[in-house]
């Protein structure tokens, strides 16, 4: 169990990593992260969020929109995290 949430913490700030400074939206890092499960995606998110690696924001809407973007320690994390993930053989 702790493998695969590290590694679902590994894999979005990888994905983060890979779209730069620019906000994306949950749904498109869904899809880039191809985390089938919603709830794991959310949980990862708010641990990253909770230690400061990333930040959010809400756009009313209807549909409300959720933004992930990448904080300065959050670029450095996800740099080592995309090299992670190279090691061990999953990008």
């Amino acid at each position: 169990m702790l493998k695969r949430k590290i590694n679902g913490i590994l894999t979005v700030l990888a994905a983060l990593n890979a779209i730069g400074s620019d906000e994306i939206t949950m749904f498109k890092l869904q899809e880039l992260t191809k985390i089938r499960n919603y709830n794991t995606l959310n949980r990862a998110v708010s641990i990253l969020k909770e230690v400061g690696f990333i930040e959010e924001r809400y756009e009313r809407g209807p549909p409300v929109r959720r933004f992930i973007k990448l904080t300065e320690k959050g670029r450095r994390a996800a740099q080592l995290a995309k090299e992670l993930l190279e090691l061990a053989g999953e990008l």
